[in-house]
C-alpha cells in the first residue's frame, strides 16, 4: 500500500461524491464527466488500499472507511478554506512591520498596541523583538526601535527614551570582594547584555580603569536577567536607574561608587531607545500615521526626550 498523500483533487471529488451519494451528481457539481469521477475514486481507493464506496445497482453507499475518511477530509478542507480566507484578509490589510528591543516592546509598545488596532481594524501590525540591530531588507521592516547609541549610520535616527545606568551590586558581593574605588573593578565580574559590553568598555575607559573587559564580562540575554544576576550577587552591573534605585530602596542592591548615573561621567555614555527609519519609510503615510499615534503617548514617558516624530 502506498504511503504517498493522495492528490487534493481526488480527495475533493471523493468528498463531493460521498456527501451527495452519487457519482453522477458529483460530476454535475464539479463540471466533469461521471467517468472522470469514477476513475478518480478508483485511483484513490487503489492508492489507499481501501474500499470507500459499495457499488450497488441502486447507486453507491459510503463504507465505514469512507465515512471515517470523509470526516477527516471535511475538517481538512474547512481548514484550507479558513486559511485561504485569512490570507486574503491579511493581504487586504495595511501591514506595518516593526522590530523593537525587547524592553521597549514589552513595557511600552505592546501594552498600547490594542488601542491602535481597535481604531485601525484594517491594519496588520507585525512586531518582532531583537537584541542585535535588525536587518531591514531581509525582514522587510518599516521601522525599528533599538537600544543603543544611535551609531548605526541610518539616514533617520531619533532618540525616543533615555536609559541612564547606575553601577550597582548586591551587598553580600562587597563582603567577599571590596569595591571602594573604580580601580577595584578589575577584581569583579562585570554583568552585561551582549549589547552593553561596549558600554562597559566606554565606562571603564572614562574611569581610567585598565580592565580586561572581554575576560571579566558575564553576558545575560536581557535586562531582566541582568537585574536578577545582580540581585543574586553574581557580579557588578550597570542597571537602568529606575530599577537600580528600586533595588537600592529595597536593600537588595547598593551603589558602591556612589549614586551617580553614568551620564554624569560623560553625557556621551548615555544610551537609549532610538527610532530608526529608512528614507522610504519616512515618506510612507502609513508609517507617519503610526508614529503620530505613538508620539501621543510616548511623550508622557518620564524618560522621553523632546520628540519630533510628526
Amino acid at each position: 500500500m502506498s504511503q504517498d498523500i493522495p492528490s487534493l483533487r481526488a480527495i475533493q471529488i471523493f468528498a463531493v461524491a460521498a456527501r451527495l451519494g452519487s457519482f453522477k451528481q458529483a460530476a454535475e457539481r464539479l463540471f466533469i464527466t461521471p467517468q472522470a469521477v469514477s476513475l478518480q475514486i478508483k485511483s484513490l481507493e487503489i492508492g489507499l488500499g481501501l474500499t470507500l464506496f459499495e457499488r450497488q445497482a441502486s447507486g453507491i453507499k459510503v463504507t465505514s472507511s469512507g465515512r471515517q475518511l470523509l470526516d477527516y477530509t471535511e475538517r481538512g478542507l474547512a481548514l484550507i478554506q479558513r486559511g485561504v480566507t485569512e490570507v486574503r484578509d491579511q493581504q487586504q490589510k495595511q501591514t506595518l512591520r516593526i522590530s523593537a528591543s525587547s524592553w521597549f516592546a514589552v513595557n511600552c509598545l505592546l501594552p498600547k498596541l490594542p488601542e491602535f488596532e481597535a481604531d485601525h481594524p484594517d491594519w496588520l501590525i507585525r512586531v518582532t523583538t531583537t537584541v542585535p540591530f535588525p536587518d531591514f531588507q531581509q525582514q522587510n521592516l518599516d521601522l525599528a526601535i533599538q537600544w543603543g547609541f544611535g551609531d548605526w549610520g541610518f539616514p533617520s535616527q531619533e532618540l525616543l527614551i533615555t536609559d541612564d545606568k547606575l553601577l550597582v551590586c548586591a551587598p553580600e558581593l562587597l563582603e567577599r570582594t571590596p569595591l571602594n574605588e573604580a580601580s577595584e573593578l578589575i577584581h569583579h565580574r562585570l554583568l552585561c547584555t551582549s549589547l552593553s559590553v561596549s558600554l562597559w568598555e566606554r565606562v571603564l575607559a572614562t574611569l581610567k580603569v585598565d580592565a580586561v573587559v572581554d575576560q571579566q564580562v558575564f553576558t545575560l540575554d536581557s535586562h531582566a536577567g541582568l537585574l536578577e544576576a545582580a540581585n543574586l550577587g553574581l557580579g557588578v552591573a550597570m542597571i537602568s536607574v529606575g530599577d537600580a534605585q528600586a533595588g537600592i530602596d529595597a536593600g537588595r542592591l547598593v551603589a558602591p561608587l556612589g549614586i551617580q548615573p553614568i551620564s554624569r561621567l560623560n553625557p556621551a555614555l548615555l544610551p537609549g531607545y532610538w527610532l530608526v527609519q529608512t528614507e522610504a519609510s519616512r515618506e510612507n503615510p502609513r508609517v507617519h500615521a503610526f508614529l503620530c499615534w505613538m508620539q501621543g503617548w510616548l511623550q508622557q514617558h518620564p524618560r522621553a526626550v523632546e520628540l519630533s516624530l510628526a
